[in-house]
């Protein structure tokens, strides 16, 4: 893609966006939520499901040689190695809309082989619209982001979730946890892997680090820190692709220290 697709398509995307966050902070003002779940902890409403529908018609009819792959399983567009890809989670932080609680945000990512072009992450009763584009920064509305300065792990606020199977699964992150929450300044659990990038890529927060998440989960959360400064590898510091759902994103400077206590566990 060229400058101008970018461009074009990064207009989309922040439009598509805010037009999903309205219909969410509206549904979510009215009240009558219809929950379903998905699994043990794992819930669904018909605010996610409408708020896809709308994206993914909106990114198909404008990028119609794109594919759309959006969380509750809307889709467009043919599966394509050589085609861009826009992954979509309609309402990152639905347990959090369920409950009323503020914290939750439009995700929508566009990645070229794999690889991240720009990411849009809309927060609507925060107010927050954050967006990147490959090579030219990231932002929150007009102010451009810098991750922080912090040095090292021990002074460092550091942020995680855990998996939707923590009950019934060993690898479900919480002895990692443990050894994270030992070493480092403190920890927070916001429960919106878009967000949890999207304050890296701010420098609210030092790092955050999750496993068994989604392509649409973590794309353009991963544009954001990279174009802000930051470092975003797995885990264990091996090479990142959203395809995998494990992600370590930080400030960098405390990168290598945060994976090897990671990889200690």
């Amino acid at each position: 893609m060229d400058e101008l697709d970018l461009d074009r398509a990064l207009a989309e995307a922040r439009r598509v966006a805010r037009q999903a966050g309205l219909l969410l902070r509206e549904g979510q003002e009215r009240g009558g939520i219809a929950i379903d779940n998905k699994g043990e902890v794992d819930l669904v409403t018909q605010y996610d499901r409408l708020s896809e529908a709308l994206v993914v018609e909106a990114l198909g009819r404008a990028f119609p040689d794109h594919t759309v792959v959006g969380e509750e399983g809307g889709h467009s567009g043919t599966d394509q190695h050589d085609r861009p890809v826009w992954f979509v989670d309609p309402l990152d932080g639905t347990t959090n809309y369920a409950h009323n609680m503020p914290w939750y945000a439009v995700s929508l990512g566009l990645e070229l082989e794999g690889q991240p072009l720009l990411g849009v992450v809309h927060a609507p009763q925060m107010g927050w619209e954050f967006w990147a584009v490959r090579g030219r920064g990231a932002f929150l509305g007009d102010t451009r982001l810098h991750v922080s300065s912090t040095p090292d792990l021990d002074r460092s606020l550091v942020a995680t979730g855990f998996p939707y199977d923590r009950r019934t699964s060993a690898h479900n992150n919480v002895p990692h946890f443990a050894a994270v929450i030992r070493r480092c300044q403190g920890m927070r659990r916001v429960g919106v892997a878009s967000l949890d990038c999207a304050m890296v890529a701010w420098g609210c927060l030092d790092a955050y680090w999750e496993f068994k998440l989604r392509p649409w989960d973590i794309s353009a959360g991963a544009m954001l820190v990279l174009e802000a400064g930051g470092r975003v590898t797995l885990p264990d510091g091996g090479p990142y692709r959203s395809s995998t759902g494990d992600i370590l994103a930080s400030n960098g400077l405390v990168h290598d220290e945060l994976a090897a206590v990671l990889n200690g566990v």
